[in-house]
């Protein structure tokens, strides 16, 4: 096996950290970060490793690496069954690497497109879960920005946030300059502008056009195209759908940001008002190898803001440091995994 230090992208079959972990696959890679499976040595734990991709200018190298510590402390502190666990994060050869959980499984995506709707009791039990995972982004003073049924890997009855790309800080009722990644039915309106004011109702839209796709088996009509092309309510869609759960869904994708529940906390409410209870699935009796396979497309995954870190030296996950707040910011990569 090689070491570490290596100028190359491609690491399997190199062995990082003292021998503790072993490269085995490349999962995916985007335009900033690459993402591989690995087996942590001694316990032959499968993990996932995140590095980042170079540029050529060594002073763009010491801002990402600056970046990408800042982001990994922040993807830490986002503590929830529902979201991605990061373990470690370690500098070699003046290369950071971010290790997380792997996630077995797939992406709730795989399960309900193309029009496969999930029943609603069963819908609603994992956008519960979910909505309880960006609570929690929420109260770190975060956005997410990305959720997406591409985002949030289904293992049995639980499901896992696991993309933080293109996560910012929130700064409730302000009006910033943000990167302009956007994914076409699930962004909201002011997603698509540079400068406009977020806020927590921002995911709140990606949550229930989320919840839209469960239910349907359809991608919902991008914000930016709905003046000219209207939505298609989930009911006309999927006639089984109750009354409640399709207001809430279309009070969640309203396209003005003040029209929508202001948090998620609000939008629950509503899905309790309406529908049937949540339901997991029935576990199944046999049980199948897991197999992970590299996602489609490239991960939205964007190092978009400067901060304020200056020691891009090795820590642990509970040896974080408090931030300022303009270095929030939380970072995971898409993994796609399928049975």
């Amino acid at each position: 096996m090689g070491s570490g230090r290596v100028s190359g992208a491609n690491l399997v079959g190199t062995t990082l950290h003292n021998g503790k972990y072993t490269v085995e696959q490349e999962l995916g890679s985007g335009g900033f970060g690459i993402t591989y499976r690995a087996i942590r040595h001694p316990l032959n734990q499968v993990v996932v490793v995140k590095t980042l991709r170079w540029p050529q200018n060594k002073l763009e190298n010491a801002q990402q690496l600056q970046r990408f510590q800042a982001e990994a402390r922040r993807l830490a502190q986002c503590q929830h069954p529902n979201i991605v666990n990061v373990t470690d994060f370690f500098v070699e050869a003046e290369r950071p690497y971010l290790v997380m959980d792997f996630i077995p499984g797939q992406p709730l995506s795989a399960l309900i497109f193309p029009q496969r709707p999930l029943p609603e009791a069963r819908a609603l039990h994992y956008i519960q879960q979910i909505a309880g995972a960006l609570q929690t982004v929420h109260s770190q003073g975060l956005l997410h920005r990305d959720v997406k049924p591409q985002n949030i890997m289904i293992d049995g009855a639980n499901a896992i946030l696991i993309d933080f790309g293109i996560a910012r800080e929130l700064s409730s009722g302000q009006t910033q300059t943000h990167t302009n990644l956007v994914s076409e039915g699930y962004a909201p309106l002011e997603q698509y502008l540079p400068k406009a004011r977020r806020s927590a109702a921002s995911d709140v839209y990606g949550l229930a056009a989320t919840l839209y796709s469960a239910v349907t088996g359809e991608v919902p009509v991008a914000a930016v195209l709905r003046s000219h092309q209207p939505l298609t309510p989930p009911r006309q869609l999927n006639p089984r759908l109750s009354q409640g759960m399709e207001q809430a869904i279309l009070q969640g994708m309203a396209l003005e940001l003040a029209q929508r529940p202001q948090s998620v906390a609000t939008w629950l409410r509503l899905l309790s008002t309406g529908g049937p209870r949540s339901q997991p699935p029935e576990r199944s009796t046999t049980t199948r190898p897991t197999q992970v396979v590299a996602p489609r497309m490239p991960s939205g995954y964007a190092l978009d803001r400067e901060t304020q870190t200056n020691n891009p030296a090795a820590w642990s996950p509970g040896e974080i440091s408090e931030d300022t707040p303009d270095d929030r910011t939380c970072h995971a990569d898409r993994l796609h995994h399928h049975p």
